[in-house]
């Protein structure tokens, strides 16, 4: 049988005292943030106290028993948390709010709309008749003075000065396109230009809805990845401190507390990386909402609630049915159309006008008053090989265009496919997680007994619960993994209308 060292009860009273782990008096893990959160702790596992308060006596014992081991308090400036934003989101309709309202894409592809049509406007009015009104008023400073033949009964001059100023032309002009080929065929390629700029919203929707929610989680996974680190620098000062008192009572060696250093160098510096990570993560989701200054999340928002939220706004469809493969199906149309519409820049073109003129002076016809109709036809016959050219260079545009389709088309398969294998792989990770926390759990737990009896340090110890507590947050962010693939999944090829 194996000896006991030290056996005297003195002594051992004494090492408890001084070098008593922080495991038995560990924080209480954060409460989860929303639903699907890490499950409570299993039965069987010890209870965390509160640092101070004494453990209860056991039924029986002597009301002078000792109050049990002390708990090491340690202090540091980097174990408070990071103070939350001025804005927080509250719930997932609020984001959409200041996403339809806010949005700089949003705002932009509506007004790729407006544009659209304003242009097919213009290619409508291009085969619609047009009538222009024009008035000139012309005063002649260069004039002559000549006799003119009257009657030498008429008391009237026998001289006249011309030409007679001022003079007064208004004049209305009616035009209509009778052959304008290439105008008329250009009304449906001003409709599909229309038709791109509405798939191009419903894209930038989807987009932006998948940014949104993918902020949210990012920042509530964030905050838990800080928790962890603040966790984790605690349990590393304990750790140094508990070193440093074996070291006085010459238990210890100098080379264990360096060791303790390092570890709680290696742990501040995971702390500032996570600390600049969610200064990150909320002023992304700020962005995302078309805000400037960062934007938290509020412990109450619920992600499956978010989850719910996205499934009721977005419809799923086939990943060669998305929005922006649908954009470069019908920018390949218009790049053909385009070859078509420079080659009508060769057909003959003609219109019919008519004109009413009223002039301040009496015209050859005795009136003040002139009407008349006019035909005209345009032939192209040479322009030095420049519409050529622009036929070359529209059958490259179809060309790339063809290209662009193909390079969409793969993009939205392969984003689709890796967006619900991604699911899986979640599923996989949070299974992982949790049978590694339920195995910290049981360690934690057996070291506890083991301590009790001697047989392991106190170190030993105070790692299992530092175990214990990163593989609880560790399911929590798994988790939260688990409900962005599944959100990553619905918006790979989904068509969204809020």
């Amino acid at each position: 049988m194996r000896k006991r060292p030290f056996p005297t009860a003195t002594a051992a009273s004494l090492l408890l005292a001084l070098a008593a782990p922080p495991a038995l008096a560990q924080p209480a893990a954060p409460a989860p943030r929303a639903q699907g959160t890490p499950a409570p702790r299993a039965q069987g596992t010890p209870a965390p106290r509160t640092q101070g308060t004494p453990a209860a006596p056991a039924a029986g014992a002597p009301a002078a028993a000792p109050a049990g081991p002390r708990s090491i308090e340690v202090s540091d400036p980097a174990l408070a948390p990071l103070p939350p934003p001025k804005r927080s989101l509250a719930s997932w309709k609020q984001a959409l709010s200041l996403l339809s309202s806010r949005s700089s894409e949003l705002t932009i592809a509506v007004q790729e709309i407006a544009r659209a049509e304003g242009q097919a406007r213009q290619a409508l009015g291009l085969v619609l008749p047009s009538v222009d009104a024009t008035g000139t008023i012309t005063h002649f400073f260069i004039r002559q003075t000549v006799p003119i033949d009257v009657p030498e009964n008429i008391p009237v001059s026998r001289e006249m000065t011309l030409p007679p100023t001022p003079v007064a032309v208004a004049s209305l002009t009616a035009r209509q396109p009778i052959l304008a080929p290439r105008a008329w065929y250009g009304l449906k390629t001003a409709r599909l230009a229309v038709d791109a700029a509405r798939l191009g919203v419903d894209d930038s929707r989807r987009l932006l809805l998948a940014a949104v929610a993918d902020s949210v989680v990012s920042v509530v996974t964030a905050e838990r990845v800080s928790e962890i680190s603040r966790v984790g620098l605690r349990s590393s000062l304990e750790r140094l401190e508990l070193t440093r008192r074996r070291e006085r009572l010459g238990t210890g060696t100098r080379l264990d507390v360096v060791r303790a250093e390092q570890d709680v160098a290696l742990a501040r510096a995971t702390l500032v990386n996570g600390d600049e990570a969610l200064r990150r993560t909320r002023e992304s989701l700020a962005l995302a909402l078309g805000e400037a200054e960062p934007y938290g999340v509020e412990q109450g928002i619920s992600l499956n609630e978010i989850e719910q939220a996205v499934r009721a706004t977005c419809s799923p469809a086939a990943a060669d049915q998305r929005a922006d493969v649908l954009v470069a199906r019908t920018q390949l149309e218009i790049a053909e159309r385009s070859v078509t519409d420079t080659k009508l820049a060769l057909a003959p073109y003609a219109e019919v006008s008519t004109t009413l003129s009223g002039y301040s002076e009496e015209q050859a016809n005795g009136k003040h008053v002139q009407w008349s109709i006019q035909g005209l036809i345009t032939i192209p016959i040479w322009d030095g090989n420049g519409r050529y050219g622009a036929i070359q260079a529209a059958r490259a545009g179809v060309e790339q265009q063809k290209a662009r389709v193909g390079a969409a088309e793969r993009a939205a398969s392969l984003e689709s496919t890796q967006a619900v294998r991604g699911v899986t792989v979640a599923e996989q990770s949070r299974l992982v997680a949790e049978q590694a926390r339920d195995l910290s759990r049981e360690t934690a737990r057996l070291t506890q007994f083991a301590f009790e009896a001697g047989t392991v340090t106190s170190f030993d110890l105070v790692e299992s619960g530092r175990r214990q507590r990163e593989t609880e947050l560790d399911l929590a962010v798994r988790e939260f993994d688990l409900i962005k693939a599944k959100i990553a999944a619905l918006l790979a090829s989904a068509s969204c209308k809020y």
